[in-house]
């Protein structure tokens, strides 16, 4: 049996996790960030603060802009280029992705499960001016969506309860909802959500399967809500299901290796 973790991280351990929460306070609305907006968003004390940008700054990993302003360094580089080439899809599922969008016009994605997260790894987006975008790699609610159903499931059992432990938003009776909808994408094959995660926004997805028939990712078109009326979903489903099947035959490419 393997020896329990310690109630309290370790020294080490600790100084990685706010290592970890420094970096991840740089996005692409934050492209910048001073030492005032790491204190603020860690609550690490000032004097922790600087210490740990002087030492992501001497490994490469953030680059001063300022006197007190603070970037992502050029040793993250590295990194992108190789979570780009293992974690995306094959040049067929890619084709099959813009053929959808060519057929439905809003946005398509491609989401993994992570744990209690979802999160998009591929993304075409949609024709029309106004559509649906969301960050690539970022992580997303499990509990929320047409795509996190998808992904529920075929998750392993017990991971709903796991869930609902961890999501303040999932009170008993949301959770026997979820459950119930859940349910209903084994039997169907497909999810549709409106304004579960972002109000005014909607989605269309199904199950994009292994060889073995597993549950590998979830296939959707989102955008928004004004658009997913009664009378264009069945065409969003019958056009999704269709584009998760080709895909499914296919093969996601390299990133099916992680799920």
């Amino acid at each position: 049996m393997p020896p329990s973790l310690p109630a309290t991280p370790e020294p080490g351990v600790r100084s990685l996790q706010r290592a970890i929460d420094v970096l991840a306070l740089f996005d692409e609305r934050h492209p910048t960030r001073t030492v005032r907006d790491v204190v603020d968003g860690t609550g690490l004390p000032k004097t922790t603060a600087v210490r740990l940008l002087a030492t992501l700054e001497g490994r490469g990993l953030v680059s001063r802009v300022a006197e007190t302003t603070y970037s992502c360094g050029p040793a993250l580089l590295r990194w992108v280029r190789l979570a780009e080439q293992m974690w995306q899809v094959s040049p067929a599922a890619r084709a099959e992705m813009r053929g959808l969008v060519d057929r439905c016009g809003e946005t398509v994605n491609v989401y993994v499960r992570q744990g209690l997260d979802r999160v998009c790894v591929a993304q075409e987006e949609g024709t029309a001016t106004v559509r649906s975008v969301v960050p690539v790699g970022v992580p997303l609610p499990l509990g929320r969506g047409a795509t996190a159903k998808v992904l529920l499931a075929g998750a392993p059992p017990g991971l709903l309860d796991e869930l609902a432990g961890g999501d303040p938003g999932l009170d008993p009776a949301a959770r026997a909802a979820l459950v119930r909808e859940v349910d209903a994408v084994r039997s169907g094959g497909w999810a549709v959500s409106h304004g579960e995660r972002e109000l005014g926004a909607s989605a269309v997805a199904a199950p994009l399967a292994g060889a073995d028939g597993r549950v590998l990712a979830a296939l959707s078109v989102s955008g928004p809500t004004s658009r997913f009326t009664d009378e264009r979903v069945p065409g969003y489903v019958e056009a999704v299901r269709a584009a998760a099947q080709a895909i499914s035959r296919v093969g996601l490419g390299p990133v099916g290796a992680f799920l």
